[in-house]
């Protein structure tokens, strides 16, 4: 082979060398573009995932919220309810509280311009005993608290009668409930009057009888020729001595 072919043959070299670093070359420039297009593809997936889930955080907050909202609105709508309801129950307790009023008023206002002296109560009754005009509703709930106070201290002083020594009730409700046992508690003071009275009764007949048996007496008929006797015939001659076994009776004593 001559000078001029080995010539020929590197300059081939070079320029196969040349193509191969020039495709190298454009490959690795492909490569990086396709890498940073990579990149970018990749940041835009993290930044439609992050809004993904943003959407979804505030999707799950509208919704807690709306859920909130409607819970809201129930509730007022329930005390809304509730609230008309206790407007009318106040409304028919004030018509059924005002309906006897006039009377209840007239009725006081006489009883205290008959009342002597001067009192409290009657000047401030006697500004309605000849009201020709409608009463305000705020003199309508002076006049009902006035009343209430009239009824309180009525109930605390028959309290007071039936059971001394008891405490008193700390509300007008343990009032209106003591008094609601009033009807069988009197009752059971009156029976036990009876015993009393006819216990004191017969003791006194057996210090003058001691073999006197005081069941038999209750129990049995009258002697032969004497049925017709009864005690109701005796109750007029026995009266007087009845008043006096009274005043010996105790008067807070009960005998069941």
């Amino acid at each position: 082979m001559g000078t001029a072919g080995a010539t020929n043959e590197v300059a081939t070299l070079k320029e196969a060398v040349s193509a191969a670093e020039l495709n190298a070359a454009a490959e690795w420039t492909e490569r990086e573009r396709q890498e940073a297009r990579v990149a970018e593809v990749r940041q835009e997936l993290q930044a439609l995932m992050e809004k993904h889930e943003r959407l979804e955080r505030d999707s799950k907050t509208r919704e807690s919220e709306l859920a909130w909202a409607l819970e809201s609105a129930k509730a007022t709508k329930a005390e809304a309810h509730k609230a008309l309801q206790e407007i009318e129950m106040v409304k028919k307790i004030a018509a059924g509280a005002f309906a006897d009023l006039p009377r209840s008023v007239s009725d006081a206002a006489a009883f205290y311009r008959a009342e002597e002296g001067s009192s409290t109560e009657k000047v401030f009754w006697s500004q309605y005993a000849e009201a020709g005009h409608p009463v305000p509703p705020s003199d309508q709930l002076k006049q009902l608290v006035e009343l209430h106070k009239v009824a309180e201290q009525a109930m605390k002083g028959l309290i007071v009668r039936l059971w001394p020594g008891e405490a008193m009730p700390g509300s007008y409700f343990g009032l209106v409930r003591r008094l609601v046992d009033a009807c069988p508690w009197v009752e059971v003071i009156k029976r036990s009057a009876c015993i009393e009275g006819a216990r004191r009764a017969l003791a006194r007949a057996k210090v003058h009888w001691g073999r006197l048996d005081a069941e038999r007496l209750i129990t049995d008929v009258p002697p032969a020729g004497k049925e017709y006797r009864t005690p109701e015939m005796y109750y007029k001659t026995v009266l007087k001595g009845a008043r006096k076994i009274a005043d010996e009776c105790p008067r807070y004593v009960i005998i069941e």
